[in-house]
């Protein structure tokens, strides 16, 4: 997964967007902790891997036989961490602290394997233990900054990041995450751009950094340079479609943006035209200059129920719940035979309150008004199985797949609805479909996987796992170790 607002595609409808931007955060903060020996930018780990880094001569050599006991604990630690078994692991440095209480790089994966464990403040003791037995160590103070993000202490991650800067000016990666919490964090949007030129000047043809920067520019206004930076990331990353059409979209707002300011001068009483142009402005993530237009529009047209509508989707972005509900309502007050009012209030019900009667409601209505829409119908039946209303998820799923035969969602989510209500051979049947549909489907054989093994169809619910894991899904190879090691 990048570490990027590569997903946020300009032209996404704003739904979408408000879901991603609700997870923004946790996904930083999920990649943040994940400090797996992954060296690529995206999974947030710096420069080399902590096991490779670690050097065994930074522990006090207390005679010959303690030294080598500690290394042998220490070892079989990281081969556990390797492995995922962070309890094992945690035993392991353990028993290499007890024998050497100045082994700096126990102290260190001992916190690695803590921060996996969930014990961020554990960690963050370790991490600060390792710190004064290795104060020149760059990698130590970076992997407590994103422990500290997580435990949403950014004022000492920022100093962490820094002071591992100052430590390894060297590190691209180190300024690029810096720049990230600067920038999706900390909202300090000249700041990060700094951060991503100095990515850049370490490695120019970095495309992240260039798309990055760009996204920032645009946030301070800055449109013809983000513009270019867009043009940069393109040609150093030309398959990545997003990079492409992140430059043509900006155009377009560019170009939508001059009318709209033209038509304003003209008249400026057209309420239109201050949403014409709050809308343009949400597609570049200018959301509150987009909310300004907004107010105007409805300030100059009180029966604007889009102005509404688009106001309380920002608004949810923000995570202003009960404003959004009320411009919602406004919506739906202007605007009561438009199905979407009350899909995006239902929406909102399901996701945040979780309120899911009151969604069950709402979707109702939406369908009602647009009986052939199938994501209204898949939403509500979501909501009726997370109520546990098995039956009636299925028969929702059901009509979506009458209305789109083809569906791939409703057939899993059918799947998911049955495996709930215990119907294993009728979940089996719709993950199949899934995968007729698309062979290399992970998820699909999966919960077919799981499925197969609660009817204890053991040999075929391993081949499924095994082929989940080999189409990409690497979560399943923690079951296989569980249901497949016999």
């Amino acid at each position: 997964m990048q570490l990027t607002i590569k997903n946020y595609c300009m032209s996404k409808f704003l739904l979408k967007k408000t879901i991603y931007f609700f997870f923004l955060f946790l996904i930083f903060t999920n990649l943040a902790y994940s400090q797996t020996p992954d060296t690529t930018k995206s999974t947030m780990t710096p420069d080399t891997t902590m096991a490779n880094q670690v050097n065994i001569s930074s522990k006090t050599n207390k005679g010959t036989q303690t030294t080598q006991s500690a290394e042998e604990y220490f070892y079989r630690a990281i081969d556990n961490a390797g492995w995922s078994n962070y309890i094992g692991a945690l035993r392991d440095f353990n028993r290499a602290i007890d024998l050497d209480s100045t082994f700096a790089d126990a102290y260190y994966l001992r916190g690695d394997a803590k921060s996996n464990l969930g014990d961020f403040n554990g960690a963050i003791r370790d991490f600060s233990k390792a710190t004064q037995l290795k104060a020149f160590d760059a990698q130590i103070f970076f992997d407590r900054a994103l422990v500290y993000i997580n435990l949403r202490q950014f004022s000492a991650a920022f100093d962490d990041f820094t002071k591992s800067i100052e430590l390894n000016p060297a590190s691209d990666r180190t300024y690029y995450t810096r720049g990230v919490m600067k920038h999706y964090i900390l909202e300090d949007f000249p700041g990060a751009i700094e951060d991503y030129d100095q990515v850049i000047r370490l490695t120019p043809n970095d495309a992240e950094a260039h798309y990055n920067k760009a996204l920032a520019q645009i946030k301070i206004g800055s449109f013809d340079e983000a513009k270019e930076n867009f043009k940069k990331a393109y040609q150093f990353s030309p398959y990545n479609d997003e990079y492409f059409f992140a430059e043509k979209n900006l155009e377009i707002f560019m170009d939508s943006v001059k009318i709209y300011n033209s038509a304003i001068e003209s008249n400026p009483r057209d309420a239109n035209a201050y949403t014409q142009r709050g809308k343009q402005k949400v597609k570049v993530e200018l959301y509150d200059s987009a909310i300004e237009d907004f107010n105007k529009a409805i300030e100059l047209n009180p029966n604007d129920a889009k102005a509404f509508l688009l106001r309380g989707n920002i608004k949810t972005m923000k995570g202003v719940f009960a404003e959004a509900i009320d411009d919602y309502n406004m919506a739906i007050a202007k605007a009561p035979t438009d199905p979407e009012m009350f899909f995006r209030r239902a929406a909102l019900k399901h996701n945040f309150p979780k309120d899911y009667a009151g969604a069950i409601i709402d979707y109702n209505k939406a369908i009602e008004l647009d009986e052939k829409n199938i994501y209204y119908i898949l939403a509500r039946g979501d909501a009726k199985t997370i109520s546990k209303k098995y039956k009636d998820a299925i028969e929702d799923y059901s009509k979506a797949i009458e209305i789109q035969p083809d569906n791939l969602t409703g057939y899993l989510k059918r799947g998911d609805a049955k495996y709930l209500n215990y119907d294993f051979e009728g979940a089996i049947e719709d993950f199949s479909k899934v995968i007729e549909l698309n062979p290399k489907e992970a998820i699909a054989y999966y919960k077919r996987g799981l499925a197969k093994h609660r009817i204890d169809k053991i040999v075929e619910a391993c081949e499924d796992l095994s082929l989940a894991g080999e189409y990409g899904y690497t979560e399943v190879y923690k079951v296989i170790k569980i249901y497949c090691s016999n």
